[in-house]
């Protein structure tokens, strides 16, 4: 039994109500008794993709806040896959040349988060209880603008009286489907690994025997 305290590196305020939800699942799924602490409140100075670029700084405070385990999360946006692959891996890069020590799970969001909330239509039918058949669910990773389109389904399904997914943001990654999410999109199912093998990586540090 792992006891786990998280701290999440993310674009804005709207994704903190729904990453560290699914972190916490993926790590529950694949290992049910872990404990969770609080998770560390401090948040990154710059916002959007920008605070990558600060991570190094932000990591060694999430370190003295004795963090065990960092998310970082950045979406792509259009078509900058590579791009924002390449930047968070310097980022990493950077952490580990000046010696922090602390697993970062990184994760990109195609074209941006609310794609993995688009993944399971189930999810929103069960939040959002109107006519289903009056909207339609594109493959969330190839959706170029997974905001627009998430809120304008939930517009349609509540019949105007609600025009954004954030208040339901928490709930709807309470309901999504894990599975069906990793299936849909695969760079979920990345980030999902990412986290699972630096779980793991604390796991192995948590039970080397004692040096002497």
């Amino acid at each position: 039994m792992l006891t786990l305290k998280l701290g999440f590196a993310l674009e804005g305020n709207s994704d903190y109500p729904v990453i560290p939800h699914l972190t916490q699942r993926v790590i529950q799924d694949y290992a049910p008794n872990t404990i969770f602490l609080p998770d560390s409140t401090l948040r990154p100075r710059k916002r959007g993709h920008g605070f990558v670029q600060e991570l190094p700084t932000f990591a060694r405070q999430l370190q003295d806040d004795e963090v065990d385990m960092i998310v970082a999360v950045v979406d792509t946006d259009n078509n900058r896959i590579n791009e924002r692959r390449q930047l968070i891996q310097q980022a990493k890069q950077r952490c580990q040349d000046i010696g922090i020590p602390t697993c970062i799970a990184d994760g990109l969001a195609v074209h941006a988060l609310e794609a993995w909330l688009l993944a399971d239509e189930l999810a929103l039918f069960a939040v959002f209880d109107g006519n289903r058949q009056a909207v339609q669910f594109p493959p969330a990773e190839r959706e170029p603008s997974p905001k627009f389109t998430l809120n304008h389904i939930v517009q349609e399904l509540t019949g105007g009286q609600e025009v954004s997914f954030v208040p339901f943001a928490t709930e709807l990654s309470e309901n999504i489907r894990l599975q069906i999410l990793r299936q849909r999109c695969d760079h979920f199912d990345n980030f999902a690994r990412n986290v699972i093998n630096c779980f793991r990586n604390l796991e192995r540090i948590q039970n080397q025997p004692p040096v002497g």
